[in-house]
């Protein structure tokens, strides 16, 4: 009394299986709509990034990512240094009064980051009013224009002075 067994696959099977294939592909289709629903987002968004994606990798340096991000910021302190004089010691103006001539925070007038920029340097911040004294180097800044100017120079000091000060009481 041994039964035998169906086939898994006979030919009516297969045939059935391939009819209601057609018949769904028939009648869903045209409700799918053509591509990809999202892909006016994928363009908008993630599309942008995967173009640039290769540019942007090959900047691998932190001074070049740095130049990028901060340009002003990081172009400022190095025109400073390079008219620095060896016995200068720079008085690093509030950043409020940079603010005024900079699109960006001026981050440049804080000495951490000012020396994190450009090394070390004989700078004294203007909030430290123990040691502004000390300073015979300052940044004069007017629109588009920035240069040191020392005692004795053809910028009044006590004028920028008083600007500084009156900038820095703004906090």
């Amino acid at each position: 009394m041994t039964e035998q067994q169906r086939p898994v696959f006979t030919v009516r099977g297969v045939a059935l299986t391939v009819g209601v294939i057609a018949v769904l592909t028939v009648l869903v289709g045209p409700y799918l709509g053509e591509g990809n629903p999202y892909s006016s987002s994928f363009a908008a968004r993630i599309e942008l990034y995967r173009e640039k994606l290769d540019s942007l990798n090959r900047i691998r340096g932190w001074r070049d990512r740095i130049y990028m991000r901060h340009m002003a910021n990081l172009e400022i302190p190095e025109y400073i240094v390079s008219k620095l004089r060896p016995n200068d010691t720079l008085l690093l103006p509030p950043m409020e009064y940079g603010n005024q001539f900079m699109a960006t925070k001026a981050f440049w007038t804080d000495p951490r980051i000012f020396t994190w920029m450009v090394g070390f340097q004989p700078v004294v911040a203007w909030s430290d009013t123990a040691r502004r004294h000390k300073a015979n180097a300052y940044v004069v800044l007017e629109q588009n224009t920035i240069w040191l100017t020392r005692p004795g120079g053809s910028t009044n000091i006590d004028s920028l002075l008083k600007v500084y000060e009156q900038l820095g009481a703004r906090k």
